[in-house]
C-alpha cells in the first residue's frame, strides 16, 4: 500500500508554495512506495461580492462563473507548478476542487486515505501568533499527520 503524501498548496503565495513543495519532496524520498497528491482549492465566490465576477452592464447582473472552467484552469496551473518545482523521478498527482479550503482539503485526505498532510502557514505577525485559518482547522481535525511548513 502507498505512503499517501496530501499537499494543498495556495497558487496565489508562490513564496509558501515554493516551501511546502520543497518539504513535500524531503518527505516523498524518506518513504516507501510514496504517492504524492498536490492539491488546490478554488474558492467559493458570491454573485456581485466578488471581484472575478464580470460585470454585464449597469443593470445587468454578474456573470455565471463557469466552476468547470475554473477548475480545469486551475488543474494546469498545478501541472506547471509541479513542473517548476518537483524533481524528475518523484511521481505525483494533482487535485484541484471547488469550496470551502479547509474541508475540501479533509475530504480529500478522507477520500484517499493519506497518511501525511504537508501544508503551509505564513509565519506569524506581531499581532497574529496563530496558523492561518485554514492550516489551524487542517491541524485540529485532520485524522492523519499534518506537518506544517512555515514560509
Amino acid at each position: 500500500m502507498p505512503n499517501r503524501i496530501l499537499v494543498p498548496i495556495d497558487l496565489g503565495d508562490p513564496a509558501s508554495t515554493t516551501a511546502v513543495l520543497a518539504g513535500a519532496v524531503k518527505q516523498w524520498n524518506t518513504m516507501k512506495d510514496p504517492e504524492l497528491i498536490l492539491m488546490t482549492v478554488v474558492p467559493e465566490m458570491v454573485a456581485g461580492l466578488d471581484w472575478r465576477y464580470a460585470i454585464r452592464g449597469e443593470t445587468g447582473g454578474s456573470e455565471d462563473w463557469d466552476v468547470k472552467k475554473a477548475l480545469g484552469a486551475t488543474v494546469e496551473r498545478l501541472n506547471e507548478v509541479a513542473a517548476d518545482h518537483i524533481p524528475d523521478g518523484v511521481t505525483f498527482k494533482t487535485v484541484a476542487r471547488h469550496g470551502s479550503v479547509y474541508e475540501e482539503v479533509l475530504e480529500v485526505a478522507k477520500e484517499l486515505d493519506v497518511d501525511q498532510i504537508v501544508i503551509g502557514a505564513s509565519r506569524p505577525k506581531a499581532s497574529d501568533f496563530l496558523l492561518g485559518a485554514n492550516a489551524a482547522r487542517i491541524v485540529r481535525h485532520a485524522t492523519c499527520s499534518v506537518t506544517v511548513i512555515r514560509s
